[in-house]
């Protein structure tokens, strides 16, 4: 297997995984509207099995881009900034470039997608906790008064 296709490989892996973590994030959409916790926790925990393989081949990408480009300087593509794929079409041929730059299109547009997803995410967490903060305030009469009564 050529360098080349081993990149369109894991392109093609990535964006696999990224479309099952946009239905992970989906899914912790709606336990997070739903108030089900532990629907939450589940989806928390298939996350985070997705995310280790995905980071693995983020850093498989962007060292294959590195070698097909032949970067040895380390500003580039090494311990520096990752090659783009605009950079790597300069290197390769123009029909392996086609194939590379349709599947990084299919990638980005679904880092994207989980991007948007994860603010929305966000900003439902950011409101249920100040949903739990005001009633809490309200209940104790703006913490004036204990929730639990220990005489008991």
């Amino acid at each position: 297997m050529t360098r080349i296709e081993e990149l369109e490989r894991v392109l093609a892996a990535e964006v696999e995984l990224g479309e099952a973590l946009l239905q992970l994030l989906m899914n912790k959409q709606r336990s997070i509207v739903g108030l089900q916790s532990d629907e939450l926790s589940m989806v928390l925990a298939q996350e985070e099995q997705l995310l280790r393989p995905f980071q693995n081949l983020e850093a498989e990408r962007v060292r294959l881009t590195a070698e097909l480009v032949g970067a040895t300087d380390r500003s580039r593509g090494g311990a520096g900034m990752p090659l783009s794929v605009v950079e790597l079409m300069d290197h390769i041929p123009a029909t392996d470039s086609l194939r590379i730059s349709t599947m990084a299109t299919r990638l980005r547009t679904v880092v994207e997608r989980i991007l948007q997803m994860n603010g929305q995410n966000r900003v439902l967490l950011q409101r249920s906790l100040r949903f739990v903060q005001d009633t809490l305030r309200l209940v104790t009469d703006d913490h004036t008064r204990a929730l639990v009564d220990h005489r008991a």
